[in-house]
């Protein structure tokens, strides 16, 4: 692998008020395993924190300029989290631009963002940021351990796909809501640009962080998208 762009799901924060930071400070361990085997940059994605705050900008009157704007605030402040889980592995400040990423990578520490245009989902930015850095992979870190044919939380008996193509993926993502804050899976615009730069997505559980170290291992987890 030539580096990896982690993006972290809502999955990771999720209940970060209530339950705490558990499942972050499990995710930066494993990125601790795994730092100086591999080139690394984080992306954090939103939680339901952020889709409150859209619900909220929406509900008085505000744009969707202004929802998206507010979920990059939040995915900024799970950053800001990030980098204090991560310590001195993490450049020290939220990056902003993909030039600022690249300068931080540079640098030999690890680039963490959040959002970064409004209209992109946090899965565009880590597509994106790959592209910029020259990596071959992304991952990302959902809420379930691979992608389904069906909601598996839904439907229990939906069958785990273990590898598909990005035209499958594509496919099983079109027509649905991209409103801001409602992304799944992937969106279409993080395909597009993960398939024209041939970069390789797998998607693991934000509940078994080990499953990173397991990837560089050279052990199949999760779903493999190329």
């Amino acid at each position: 692998m030539r580096g990896i762009v982690l993006l972290l799901g809502g999955r990771v924060f999720e209940g970060l008020l209530d339950e705490g930071p558990r499942r972050l400070i499990g995710v930066a361990g494993a990125v601790r395993e795994l730092y100086g085997k591999v080139s690394l940059a984080v992306v954090a994605g939103g939680s339901e924190m952020a889709r409150r705050y859209i619900e909220a900008v929406s509900r008085v009157g505000g744009s969707k300029y202004m929802q998206d704007y507010a979920g990059i605030l939040v995915t900024r402040l799970h950053a800001l989290l990030t980098i204090s889980a991560l310590g001195e592995l993490a450049y020290p400040k939220v990056v902003e631009s993909y030039e600022e990423a690249a300068v931080a990578n540079a640098t030999g520490r690890i680039p963490v963002s959040g959002g970064i245009h409004p209209g992109y989902s946090t899965d565009t930015v880590a597509a994106i940021m790959a592209e910029r850095l020259g990596f071959d992979t992304l991952v990302k870190m959902t809420g379930v351990d691979g992608i389904y044919e069906d909601d598996p939380r839904i439907n229990p008996s939906a069958r785990k796909m273990e590898e598909l193509s990005y035209d499958e993926l594509e496919r099983m993502v079109m027509g649905k809501s991209y409103d801001p804050g409602r992304y799944e899976l992937l969106d279409v615009t993080s395909i597009k640009i993960l398939r024209r730069s041939s970069i390789r997505t797998i998607i693991l559980s934000a509940d078994d962080p080990g499953a990173l170290v397991r990837l560089l291992e050279g052990r199949r987890v999760g779903s493999s998208v190329r």
